[in-house]
């Protein structure tokens, strides 16, 4: 079966990759080049926190991203570049003027998930697991079973991999336009119409511009951008471990640190279709933030600033819609990393059911 896979963001590559591997004949198509800079997955801080997102999400994604966490390791262990990849939990904390919202999140917790393993933590014991917090947090939450993962550099591994087992991709090659057929699906890329067997796209928000008015309606009607803002800061001063959570008033602020002193400070949430630069309040909250964990980031060096859109639908569940010979992967929002093992699954058992010509629905 000849597949083209529209999209080589997280989700393309790595289903890509995993089809290649099963024999089908595999085309990847994308509007970027191979650095992957215009996608979500890019401006990603690689957080898998199934707990730490448990708020702000449905439950099925919770336990689709603690499933996740434990097919992370058996994925990365198929690509030959190393990956950072950690399991050593994540710490929440707040100030003194936002323990509502903190108190909030442990009964959240104790009432949804009492069957997960969570410690509550004094001064000291906050001390011991992470030494350098500031002095201000007089408690927190440990929650053991969190990780995270190099989104930059699972990109990165991904791209060797699909070059070193040699899958066609076509790099600044937009799709145009997309027709999905009882018989096949054709794609209309460089000016010229491709036809294939399947196609899958993966493009995120940018699927909502290739298909036809009926087609938009009946899939992606209710598809929508959510701005996120994140900083790259080089610490060398700052030795912090795990990921930090910090509770704020409008969302929650993440620190994760990566390997060589750098650090990605994130996760504002703006209902918006801007890609415009930062902005100064954004710019304000993150670094005040930062700061306000761990004084040695007001000597850190911002190394890089960055706005994309997240893909996300009204419910904000992600979605994988098959229709005739085409798939539609999108709505991972927040939670690319933490699901995306989750979803190739899925994928792979919907083209292997589409490949035995069996006819199924929508599903997730």
């Amino acid at each position: 079966m000849k597949i083209a896979v529209v999209g080589a963001g997280l989700m393309g590559r790595l289903i890509a990759l995993s089809l290649a591997r099963q024999g089908y004949q595999v085309c990847l198509y994308d509007k970027d080049n191979k650095q992957a800079k215009q996608s979500a997955a890019y401006a990603a801080g690689g957080l898998l926190t199934p707990l730490g997102e448990s708020m702000s999400c449905e439950p099925n994604i919770v336990e689709m991203g603690f499933t996740s966490l434990k097919m992370w390791p058996e994925l990365l262990a198929t690509l030959d570049e190393n990956v950072y990849f950690q399991k050593q939990g994540a710490i929440m904390v707040s100030h003194e003027q936002d323990k509502g919202d903190y108190q909030r999140f442990v009964q959240h917790i104790e009432r949804n998930y009492g069957q997960c393993t969570v410690n509550a933590l004094n001064r000291q014991q906050l001390n011991e697991l992470e030494p350098e917090l500031t002095p201000q947090f007089n408690q927190g939450l440990f929650l053991p079973d969190e990780g995270q993962i190099d989104n930059r550099k699972l990109l990165t591994a991904l791209q060797k991999q699909l070059e070193l087992e040699q899958v066609n991709w076509f790099t600044e090659a937009e799709v145009s336009q997309l027709k999905n057929q009882a018989s096949h699906c054709q794609l209309t890329v460089y000016g010229q119409v491709q036809t294939f067997d399947l196609v899958i796209d993966c493009r995120g928000v940018g699927a909502r511009k290739s298909y036809g008015e009926k087609q938009q309606t009946s899939s992606l009607h209710d598809l929508r951008a959510v701005r996120g803002e994140l900083f790259h800061l080089f610490a060398p001063e700052v030795h912090l471990s795990r990921p930090i959570r910090l509770m704020h008033p409008r969302y929650q602020l993440y620190i994760a640190p990566k390997p060589n002193h750098l650090y990605l400070v994130g996760a504002t949430e703006i209902e918006s279709d801007d890609l415009s630069p930062m902005t100064v309040r954004s710019a304000l909250e993150l670094l005040s933030a930062a700061y306000s964990v761990n004084a040695g980031f007001a000597e850190a060096n911002i190394r890089q600033h960055i706005s994309q859109l997240r893909p996300a639908f009204s419910d904000n569940q992600p979605k994988l819609l098959v229709n005739q010979r085409l798939i539609q992967v999108n709505g991972l929002y927040r939670h690319g990393f933490l699901i995306a093992p989750v979803m190739l699954k899925k994928v792979t058992l919907a083209v292997s059911q589409l490949d035995q010509k069996v006819v199924t629905g929508t599903s997730i």
